[in-house]
């Protein structure tokens, strides 16, 4: 049974999803790959310039876990430069990548 209540999101979420964090599927063609990141992406100069095709394409009308039009590589290279920048400032990263 789904649960329609919206105040009872946590339900809904996958365990694999921590606190703070959000799911997206990038998706080109037959590449699919799925990605669980922090929330500081939505920050992010190139994330939301992904987000803006997102909205281009698929507008607002998405429902579930937010499918990013874009090769999966894309969105590896994105995570890639935030590593590389917290390298020297001691900072832990907790994104984590995971296929599906």
């Amino acid at each position: 049974m789904i649960n329609d209540d919206p105040l009872n999101a946590s339900a809904q979420v996958p365990d694999d999803v921590l606190e703070g964090h959000f799911v997206v599927v990038a998706k080109k063609g037959e590449e699919t790959k799925r990605f669980v990141m922090e929330l500081h992406y939505l920050c992010n100069p190139a994330f939301l310039g992904l987000l803006e095709r997102a909205r281009e394409e698929y507008g607002f009308r998405q429902k579930g876990v937010l499918e990013i039009p874009c090769h999966p590589q894309e969105l590896e290279k994105i995570l890639e430069e935030r590593r590389d920048q917290s390298v020297g400032d001691g900072s832990k990263l907790t994104d984590s990548i995971q296929m599906s």
